[in-house]
């Protein structure tokens, strides 16, 4: 995995006013995550691999900033931002399972199956 690239891909994610130098501590956490999804031979270097770290960082990021008050200061006092926090936790949700499963053949398969009884 490039780090400089999950930095930029986060960036891209996160959006342009957020610094992926600040969250520095998400990335590399992320990281780990991943390589601990990874098959025993899979070769960590593989771009795809890149995406899904910095979708999980994503997530991470969303949430955390989730559990914040979403209110704006202005000159009048302060008004809630349009913003559903739960909207965007599953939007980073669903892009974490989307780079899974672009991801499949590297990854080991996390579901139990009871065969029989």
């Amino acid at each position: 995995m490039n780090s400089q690239q999950i930095a930029l891909l986060f960036g891209l994610f996160a959006g342009e006013d957020v610094l992926a130098e600040t969250y520095a501590s998400i990335l590399e956490m992320a990281q780990q995550e991943v390589r601990q999804m990874l098959l025993d031979d899979t070769d960590d270097t593989d771009a795809r691999l890149s995406y899904l770290a910095a979708a999980v960082a994503f997530l991470r990021y969303i949430e955390i900033t989730a559990a914040r008050d979403r209110a704006a200061c202005t000159f009048a006092g302060t008004i809630a931002q349009n913003t559903d926090a739960a909207q965007k936790l599953n939007f980073a949700r669903c892009l974490v399972q989307s780079y899974q499963g672009l991801c499949r053949s590297l990854l080991k398969d996390e579901t139990f199956v009871f065969a029989a009884v």
